[in-house]
């Protein structure tokens, strides 16, 4: 099965722009705890086949959510352009996918309060694509 959070994720940690500002920092579906900030989390939420009348066409739309996550609004808000600068419109290899289109979906900013009752909070800034990428076609014997 094709996973494009591996190969975003791969792609990413290839980007100078990206990594001067995170290091090799960016997790699956939740930040750790206690984790360096800053930091991406990534999240697929689902996605569909582009099927075609004889069955799968071997392409697959995902959506996928990056939220880049910091201390500093600055900062939350450069990595995520960071980001949209290397992904959007992008296609190509990212990690072991081919990419065949990456479109932004939306963007959001938020601000996540402290509860260890510091004034430290987290800034968010989430960046949701749609990835269209290569899948195996089914075959049955």
């Amino acid at each position: 099965m094709a996973d494009i959070g591996v190969g975003i994720r791969t792609y990413l940690l290839t980007k100078t722009a990206v990594t001067d500002i995170i290091g090799t920092r960016i997790y699956p579906t939740v930040l750790p705890q206690n984790a360096t900030l800053p930091a991406i989390v990534f999240d697929i939420f689902g996605g569909t086949p582009d099927d075609v009348l004889t069955g799968s066409s071997g392409s697959f739309r995902a959506v996928v959510d990056l939220e880049c996550i910091s201390t500093n609004h600055i900062t939350s808000n450069d990595l995520a352009e960071q980001v949209r600068l290397v992904t959007q419109g992008y296609f190509g290899a990212m990690g072991d996918e081919q990419v065949n289109a990456s479109r932004l979906f939306s963007r959001s900013e938020t601000y996540v309060q402290p509860i260890d009752g510091s004034d430290v909070g987290r800034h968010v800034v989430s960046i949701t694509f749609e990835i269209t990428h290569n899948q195996t076609i089914p075959t049955f014997s």
